[in-house]
């Protein structure tokens, strides 16, 4: 199951992660692959591919799936206990938030060409 971010939502998401992973890598004895995890940072080569695929088809929104909310989870996660930003962490807080929202609304995604899309929304009909 899957919902599209908004372009916001994206660079918000981009930003927590690029943070997390920052503050994550200052943390001398952290390894690559620990960072990669706990930062989420595995989860920004899935969406751009999203992105520009969404962005040559003209969709509103990055799809992304319900399950790699953990991902961005675990980067607000880390960057509490690593000393991140205050406004970072905020934002990643209130992204958390709009994220479970959105997973309540999420529909079946599909791979075009190895990329997950998500199908136009069915349009709304006038009733009467």
């Amino acid at each position: 199951m899957a919902f599209a971010l908004t372009p916001a939502e994206f660079r918000t998401l981009i930003r927590v992660i690029r943070h997390a992973r920052e503050r994550l890598e200052a943390q001398a004895d952290t390894d690559p692959e620990t960072v990669r995890n706990a930062s989420g940072a595995e989860l920004l080569p899935l969406l751009r591919a999203r992105a520009r695929a969404a962005l040559a088809s003209g969709a509103d929104g990055v799809p992304m799936l319900v399950s790699e909310i953990r991902h961005v989870e675990a980067a607000v996660v880390n960057l509490a206990s690593y000393g991140g930003h205050e406004t970072v962490l905020c934002e990643g807080h209130a992204l958390l938030d709009r994220l479970a929202a959105r997973a309540r609304n999420a529909r079946r995604g599909r791979s075009v060409d190895g990329v997950l899309t998500l199908p136009p929304s069915s349009p709304q009909t006038p009733c009467g």
